[in-house]
């Protein structure tokens, strides 16, 4: 019953583009998972939390299933989305200092951070800095750390790389020492584990020195002692990972 269903799910998709003949926009939403894209994952223009289909090719597929972006072509349309999380997006009060957020809410906070953070990016690689700036001041106001604190999932090392990149350096480094101190603590712990535990855990450590790579990587236009001793911090705990066993990949 389910495959038919989803048999038919696919069949409405089609006849839907079909009738819309490219003359009306037809969107999917982004926390829809890769399953669901009927193979329509490759013609995705990012448009906020939509992805929009288009006639032409934006993605290919690599041998392992993944969505690579083709070169010299927008996959996010910075003009709709930058007015979408400025002006159109409601925030619903986040703002209010001492709120209780659960789970899925937090997750929700994620996703538009991750979207702005990203935006300010993209902003930042078509020349329109102050747009990005403008982008980066809404989500501290909007989505402030003191409520969604920063870390790997929320898009705070994109926050603090276009902030280096716009030469704010101060919060750039804030950031960075938030997301340092976070991942530094749960590796700390990791490698207090040992025997089987410690092996179950060596994909959460594999993450965490990842993001603390990146971050030493962006402190290189931020500050140079601070890069310095992140790079040693950062030597440390591979040498530690790696005298207990830890694997690298390949």
């Amino acid at each position: 019953a389910g495959k038919r269903a989803l048999y038919k799910g696919d069949l409405m998709m089609l006849e839907l583009i079909s009738q819309a003949n490219w003359m009306r926009p037809i969107y999917v939403a982004t926390t829809v998972g890769q399953d669901n894209y009927m193979n329509l994952g490759e013609n995705f223009v990012q448009e906020g939390l939509a992805n929009r289909i288009t006639p032409f090719s934006t993605y290919h597929t690599d041998q392992e299933g993944n969505l690579i972006p083709n070169s010299g072509v927008k996959q996010l349309d910075t003009e709709k989305t930058f007015n979408n999380v400025m002006n159109r997006y409601k925030y619903g009060g986040l703002s209010a200092q001492g709120l209780y957020l659960d789970e899925t809410v937090m997750r929700m906070c994620y996703t538009h951070r991750n979207l702005m953070s990203n935006l300010a990016i993209q902003l930042i690689s078509e020349h329109k800095n102050d747009s990005a700036l403008k982008v980066l001041q809404k989500i501290e106001k909007e989505i402030p750390a003191y409520n969604v604190p920063h870390n790997f999932r929320s898009g705070s090392l994109d926050m603090a790389q276009a902030y280096a990149l716009l030469g704010q350096k101060a919060k750039a480094e804030e950031i960075i020492n938030d997301l340092w101190k976070t991942s530094g603590q749960y590796l700390d712990w990791y490698l207090t584990l040992d025997g089987n535990r410690f092996s179950q855990s060596q994909n959460e450590c594999i993450t965490q020195l990842y993001v603390l790579q990146r971050l030493m990587k962006i402190s290189e236009t931020v500050d140079k002692k601070l890069n310095e001793k992140l790079s040693n911090q950062l030597a440390g705990y591979f040498d530690r990972y790696t005298g207990k066993g830890g694997y690298l990949p390949q």
